[in-house]
């Protein structure tokens, strides 16, 4: 299992595990490349996650894992390959909209917060703006002082 940046050759399968799980493909194709990584199982995509940049914070979205593959530790390998590829490019967080795995992200670093402390350039995002729904819990992990 090799985890890698995303190629334009890895969007197709990357949005399929998207709606098989039920989550929204909107605006992933404008923000796929690097920022994106793939878990590759012998030339098949088995997961991925992404980082949208918005001013100097991340969005992370798009996390997803195959179904046969859930409960490896998948997930979590993406999740922080991501954050490593964010503080690399020194951002100063990451946020992130969930209305599935709100008891998932605390143990990978991240906490609660509100809609409203959220820096304005990710609550400008269209995942904030529309995708994800009002209801979505909303948590962040800071890198740096901002």
């Amino acid at each position: 299992m090799k985890i890698r940046p995303a190629g334009p050759r890895d969007l197709p399968a990357v949005e399929a595990l998207l709606r098989d799980a039920g989550l929204p493909t909107e605006g992933v194709a404008e923000h796929f490349g690097e920022a994106y990584a793939v878990a590759d199982s012998g030339g098949r995509v088995v997961a991925a996650a992404g980082v949208e940049t918005h001013g100097g914070y991340g969005l992370l979205r798009s996390v997803v894992v195959s179904p046969d593959r859930r409960g490896s530790g998948l997930g979590e390998r993406v999740v922080r390959d991501r954050l490593r590829w964010a503080e690399e490019r020194e951002l100063r967080g990451v946020v992130l909209l969930t209305t599935t795995a709100a008891g998932y992200f605390p143990r990978l670093g991240f906490v609660p917060t509100t809609r409203g402390d959220v820096p304005e350039a990710v609550r400008s995002s269209s995942e904030f703006a529309g995708v994800c729904p009002a209801s979505a819990a909303v948590f962040r992990v800071d890198f740096q002082e901002a």
